[in-house]
């Protein structure tokens, strides 16, 4: 073959190869691009379907659920959840869901005390540790909002996650440890003379959704006085004058007790124009702003002293010295009902009491251990074996003043 046509041969060749070479280039880029187009659609389908999938396998909760799950979990864990987003802190702060929760945790009880130091100091535990730990029981520090360490304010009472402190017998504080938040009241604005003291109750008027504390004022000093009564409504945050309470009848214990819509007091009760006196429970209809005597039990008056009244289980109980041998514990089981006083427990004096009794009772357990207090310290009486246990809170001792509560959501800057 000539030469000519052997470098033709190779051109022709050349060429077919490289038409074949750029045929199955154009043929890979193709494939190459269909490949690219197709992964690309279906990278898309599948990150379609992830969302999908994802948006279908996440569970929806309707508002109803969210409210009942919510509404059973405790304070300090919807104080936190109030961060989540707008929509749960709007819905914890509401009104009725704070009412819903209240609803799940009115047995969720704590215990407060104020201590006999210097200075003044309140602690808080809860009562189930308290009284299944009795020796390692942790106790949290409160901060009193009253910045005056060297204060004494008295415990008035607790309703609904609500504490009372009587402040020098001129106004209240109404504050709510759960959640820190308090309001203070206007001052009474009344002029009394030495020697004159006000006895404070704080209660829950159900009809108009109030909180009340009554504030009674008495004067001893003067003979058949008539003891003048005051209403503070939180809602309206102001101070308003009722009914005085009956004739001749003085409140003797420092705080009146919230049962059953009404504030309770133990007091005395002048005979006609007589020196001669005997002890009633006075109560007061909150709703109504009406009073009436409720009964006590006939029990041993003789050797006795002179009764005091306490809330146990929200029933109105009553309780006093026997002999100086045994503290008694009576319970009013249906409230208004004479009948339905029972004995709960006869609680007996150590030898030598001395000048010390027991105050309460505070708390009364499913097995029948009741919670006083001796000689500034907490003591737990069994009534089954007659045994005492003596409970021991860490960072802090000495105590003389009580108060059971429960943690709940109620603000008293409003309900």
């Amino acid at each position: 073959m000539s030469s000519s046509s052997s470098q033709h041969g190779r051109t022709t060749d050349y060429h077919h190869h490289h038409h074949r070479h750029h045929r199955i280039g154009a043929t890979r880029k193709k494939r190459e691009r269909r490949v690219l187009i197709s992964s690309s659609t279906t990278t898309t389908s599948m990150e379609q379907h992830h969302r999908e999938s994802s948006s279908s396998s996440l569970p929806f909760l309707p508002d109803e659920l969210v409210v009942e799950i919510l509404s059973r979990l405790p304070v300090k864990s919807l104080v936190k959840f109030r961060c989540v987003c707008k929509s749960w802190n709007s819905l914890i702060s509401d009104s009725y869901f704070i009412k819903k929760h209240l609803q799940h945790f009115t047995h969720h009880n704590r215990i407060i005390l104020s201590a006999t130091t210097a200075e003044f100091h309140l602690n808080s535990c809860y009562l189930n540790s308290l009284i299944s730990n009795p020796l390692t029981t942790y106790s949290e520090h409160l901060n009193y909002p009253v910045k005056n360490k060297y204060r004494h304010d008295g415990i008035v009472g607790s309703c609904n996650g609500l504490v009372c402190f009587a402040i020098k017998g001129d106004c209240v504080l109404l504050w709510n440890p759960s959640i820190r938040v308090s309001k203070k009241s206007p001052p009474l604005g009344n002029n009394w003379r030495p020697g004159c003291f006000t006895s404070f109750g704080l209660g829950y008027d159900h009809v108009k959704q109030d909180y009340k504390v009554v504030a009674v004022f008495c004067d001893p000093n003067q003979f058949f006085s008539e003891s003048k009564v005051k209403v503070y409504s939180m809602a309206t945050n102001s101070w308003r004058k009722i009914q005085d309470f009956p004739h001749g009848v003085t409140p003797y214990q420092n705080s009146g007790k919230f049962v059953s819509g009404t504030l309770n007091w133990a007091s005395n009760w002048t005979h006609g124009n007589s020196s001669s006196s005997s002890w009633i429970i006075v109560s007061l209809d909150l709703q109504k702003e009406s009073y009436r005597e409720i009964l006590p039990p006939d029990y041993e008056k003789e050797e006795s002293s002179t009764p005091t009244l306490g809330v146990l289980n929200e029933c109105l109980c009553m309780s006093y010295d026997h002999k100086r041998t045994h503290f008694v514990v009576w319970v009013m089981k249906d409230y208004g009902v004479r009948e339905s006083w029972i004995k709960l427990v006869t609680v007996p004096y150590l030898p030598n009491p001395e000048d010390f009794s027991y105050s309460g009772p505070y708390y009364v357990t499913d097995k029948g251990e009741v919670l006083l207090m001796f000689e500034f310290d907490l003591v737990l009486f069994d009534p089954s074996d007659h045994s005492f246990k003596y409970p021991r809170i860490q960072n802090g001792k000495g105590w003389f003043d009580a108060e059971v509560y429960v943690e709940t959501l109620v603000s008293p800057m409003k309900h």
